[in-house]
């Protein structure tokens, strides 16, 4: 089967050869072929495969319900591309081509016995399902990149809030989740590799065309330094900032602008003794003596009355003078109990 396409393990007409078996001498390397794969599709059943589907499927529900406000933006189109990858994944179906082809395996496996094997063809083609599945990786990771770059541009901008928060944890989650089955299907496919000369050849069912070789090694994706400041980005809804409207940053900057603090010193309170209203000439002094103060403008610090309203000071100086002549004692308690309230 003839195929030029460099990208061949991308082909939508890949087919698979026939699946026949031939008698071999030596079946002790299928014991570990058929332990990887086990292992590999052991893997695939694990909780965070299922957290892949189902974040997948949200993807494609959050670009269905948005493509009218999104479709033009360049952020929305490789949410598009991510999308198409993600059903393409699906449709690949790794799993199940590993399930057939571990069933053609012989159930004992041992140096010195025979049985029969699948062909060279179909273990390739095997090979080649695990290639698609670790590009396809690559490529939904690329477009994560893309496409939370441009969607957290657009947060920051407080456009569509709700939504394109919801959509970054998505794609941070899909990339995060992505690097670590495509480190898996590395794994698996640098295990498998080595083992293709082992399996029989078959001339009139070859897979591979002339010019083509599968790579020798593929690339174990893991969480180094690199990779994690280039997934700074999607697990932005991981970190989310606090956005800043425009109000409250003038807000901010009004709080801010203080000016230039300057010491006051206060002034110190006066103390007034009541003993300078001992007696009634002492209440007249007091009068007089306040009186003269006030009339100055502005009255000074020494006048002790200053902040008393001109209108009470008026109306405690009648009652005084009024009380005077009768009840003294009285007058006097009045004026005091006056005085001490106003200036205490």
């Amino acid at each position: 089967m003839a195929m030029e396409n460099p990208y061949f393990w991308n082909d939508f007409e890949l087919k698979q050869p026939p699946l026949v078996t031939l008698q071999v001498e030596d079946t002790g390397f299928a014991k570990n072929v058929f332990v990887v794969i086990n292992r590999f599709l052991q893997q695939l059943s694990e909780p965070d495969c299922k957290e892949f589907e189902e974040t997948a499927a949200l993807i494609g529900r959050l670009m269905a319900r948005r493509k009218n406000s999104f479709r033009n933006m360049p952020g929305f189109r490789a949410v598009c591309k991510l999308n198409a990858a993600l059903c393409r994944l699906l449709r690949l179906d790794l799993a199940r081509d590993l399930q057939q082809f571990r069933g053609a395996l012989p159930d004992v496996c041992d140096d010195q016995l025979g049985g029969a094997m699948p062909t060279r063809s179909s273990f390739e083609f095997i090979l080649v399902r695990v290639l698609g599945f670790y590009h396809l990786h690559e490529r939904i990771r690329e477009c994560c990149l893309s496409a939370a770059t441009y969607f957290t541009k657009v947060l920051r901008n407080n456009f569509f809030m709700d939504f394109t928060t919801l959509l970054i944890a998505a794609i941070g989650k899909i990339y995060k989740l992505s690097s670590l089955q495509a480190g898996k299907s590395a794994t698996l496919y640098n295990k498998l590799r080595p083992q293709v000369a082992n399996f029989p050849l078959v001339e009139r069912h070859k897979f591979l065309a002339e010019s083509q070789e599968l790579p020798g090694q593929l690339e174990i994706i893991k969480s180094t330094k690199t990779e994690t400041k280039a997934a700074n980005t999607p697990d932005l809804m991981m970190k989310a900032k606090k956005v800043v409207t425009k109000v409250e940053k003038a807000k901010l900057e009004a709080k801010s602008d203080v000016g230039t603090v300057i010491a006051r010193k206060e002034a110190p309170k006066i103390q007034f003794n009541e003993e300078i209203l001992a007696t009634v000439a002492d209440a007249q002094q007091f009068i007089a003596r306040e009186s003269k103060a006030r009339k100055q403008n502005p009255p000074p610090d020494s006048c002790l009355t200053r902040k008393i309203p001109k209108h009470e000071w008026l109306a405690a100086q009648t009652l005084f003078q009024r009380k005077l002549s009768k009840e003294p004692a009285k007058a006097l308690s009045i004026f005091r109990k006056f005085i001490v309230s106003k200036i205490k």
